[in-house]
């Protein structure tokens, strides 16, 4: 008799193989929602920051007065330097240098938004240094993890 040799993987191997992968697929699974959610609150909040240090560097550039309008409740923040009522539940009123200038909620599941320390739901950022007449902090959440965006006295934006 002749010795044969076999190549290849029997259909119980494969099937072994394809159980144990499926297996560690299952246990890796949460551990990459929590990254998942993770990065989109950092996204979130990296672009806060970059917005409000936007408004605050375009008011000194363009020497007139930024306006900056936020809404907890619809989860938006837009800009406009036209002097007009930017309502960033409505984008297209938020334009600088007819750039629409809008973060919206929707972009981010599952984040939330929650702001403090603010008088009104508007900031202006004066022309000569840029600075705003508000500040507060804007808190961003997604299950339980949180971070902070702070604007203070002098226009400088933190974030913890």
């Amino acid at each position: 008799m002749l010795n044969k040799v076999s190549k290849g993987f029997t259909i119980i191997e494969l099937m072994i193989t394809v159980v144990v992968l499926s297996v560690l697929a299952a246990l890796a699974a949460p551990s990459f929602l929590s990254i998942i959610e993770k990065r989109r609150l950092v996204g979130a909040t990296d672009n806060l920051a970059s917005l409000l240090q936007y408004a605050r560097s375009e008011a000194i550039k363009q020497n007139q007065t930024i306006m900056l309008q936020f809404n907890a409740g619809s989860w938006c923040v837009g800009i406009d330097d036209l002097g007009a009522d930017c309502d960033c539940t409505n984008p297209t009123s938020c334009t600088v240098n007819t750039i629409q200038r809008v973060l919206e909620g929707n972009e981010y599941d599952n984040v939330t938004l929650a702001v403090s320390g603010f008088i009104g739901t508007t900031i202006n950022f004066e022309s000569r240094q840029g600075l705003p007449d508000d500040n507060g902090v804007f808190t961003l959440d997604i299950n339980g993890q949180t971070k902070t965006v702070t604007l203070n006295v002098i226009g400088r934006v933190k974030v913890d």
